[in-house]
């Protein structure tokens, strides 16, 4: 298995459990009606934390006991590996940025009847999230697509 195979398995593993928490917990706050910035805030950045401290590390370690170099330019099968991840990956993201522009009015209806106190930090706190998880949605899509390619090719 390739570094970068390795490295796709761990991304989409710390992907998984830590983000799939923090989405889980902003979306259920932020459909009772009771999202709090800044607890949303101090939670992205533990779980931005812990998925660094996680990664990091254990590719650290995946490269030293397979005796690989983290740091190898891609051979030419990674490379088209990569692009054709990318792109899909990138369609994707622009395919959910697209349904969160022609969403916006109804999200900012939501905003307006459950939060009435704040209407527009709470549009603007969802819209964030909403963000944050196309963003890391389409890149979870990118490394299984990787990690696809990767075993179909072996």
């Amino acid at each position: 298995m390739s570094f970068r195979e390795k490295n796709a398995w761990i991304a989409v593993l710390t992907t998984l459990v830590i983000w799939t928490v923090y989405f889980w917990q902003v979306g259920v706050a932020a459909l009772s009606g009771t999202l709090d910035g800044d607890a949303t805030f101090w939670l992205f950045v533990w779980c931005l934390g812990i998925s660094i401290a996680i990664m990091l590390p254990i590719n650290i370690v995946a490269a030293i006991l397979a005796r690989q170099n983290m740091d190898a330019p891609p051979d030419e099968r990674e490379r088209e590996i990569d692009a054709r991840a990318n792109r899909a990956g990138l369609i994707l993201l622009e395919i959910l940025m697209v349904g969160m522009v022609l969403s916006s009015g109804l999200i900012a209806d939501f905003a307006r009847r459950v939060y009435e106190a704040d209407p527009a930090g709470a549009t603007a706190i969802i819209f964030i999230n909403l963000t944050l998880f196309a963003l890391a949605f389409s890149a979870l899509v990118r490394e299984i697509i990787q990690i696809v390619h990767f075993r179909m090719l072996d």
